[in-house]
């Protein structure tokens, strides 16, 4: 079995990643990781707390390791953070980084390059599904997921907060990817068939980035809306 480590959004894309590879019995699992920014505590981009996260990995009983980003890094800065954790994944014997990429070419290119100079490989286990399938599967499955940022340019503000399933899937409109794959929505996996236990979480308040477009909620641990 080949030792792999996980790159942990907490969306349902790397959470479906992981769920395959546990059924892979070629792969071994040495645990998931995730960049925290470290004035707000939170995964960038989803915008969901560290201690959620945290949180999931211990539901699903896999070692969790975090990469604290300070405020909107430089590409060069970034690169050296996540660098020195592929330096320590190494020294463990873990030579490979899973990530849960579908088909965005520029962004798996971006991410073989990086590892490359750290001696180290990219698996993608959703490589090239079809998007639509791939969400249909994550919610046939079992897996569970609020929507936790929505782009407002994109998407009406109603969906926020709100637990993905097939209805939602089907009312997407053509331009909208039915995974999110350009950035449409971001979700937070609450449950799942690899889950030991559901995350008790309850949807918050609403606040928003980048000059108003994105649209976030905030999960707090009070039971799901």
């Amino acid at each position: 079995m080949k030792d792999v480590i996980v790159s942990w959004s907490g969306g349902k894309d790397s959470a479906y990643a992981v769920y395959t590879l546990l059924k892979d019995k070629k792969y071994n699992i040495k645990g998931l990781f995730s960049t925290i920014s470290e004035k707000e505590k939170r995964l960038p981009a989803h915008e969901v707390k560290s201690v959620f996260i945290r949180e999931q990995a211990k539901s699903i009983g896999l070692p969790y390791h975090e990469v604290i980003l300070p405020d909107h890094p430089s590409n060069e800065v970034y690169e050296q953070l996540v660098g020195n954790q592929l330096k320590k994944f190494k020294q463990q014997g873990i030579n490979t980084v899973v990530y849960a990429d579908l088909l965005l070419e520029d962004m798996k290119l971006y991410r073989d390059q990086f590892m490359k100079k750290y001696d180290v490989e990219g698996l993608y286990p959703l490589w090239k599904k079809d998007t639509l399938q791939h969400a249909r599967d994550f919610v046939s499955e079992g897996f569970r997921a609020i929507v936790t940022t929505v782009d407002l340019e994109k998407l009406p503000a109603k969906m926020i907060g709100k637990v993905l399933d097939h209805d939602m899937i089907n009312s997407f409109p053509d331009y909208v990817d039915p995974s999110g794959e350009f950035g449409e929505f971001h979700t937070f996996v609450f449950d799942g068939p690899m889950f030991n236990y559901p995350i008790n979480v309850q949807t918050g308040e609403l606040f928003t980035t980048i000059d108003g477009r994105y649209l976030h909620i905030n999960i707090n641990n009070k039971g799901i809306r």
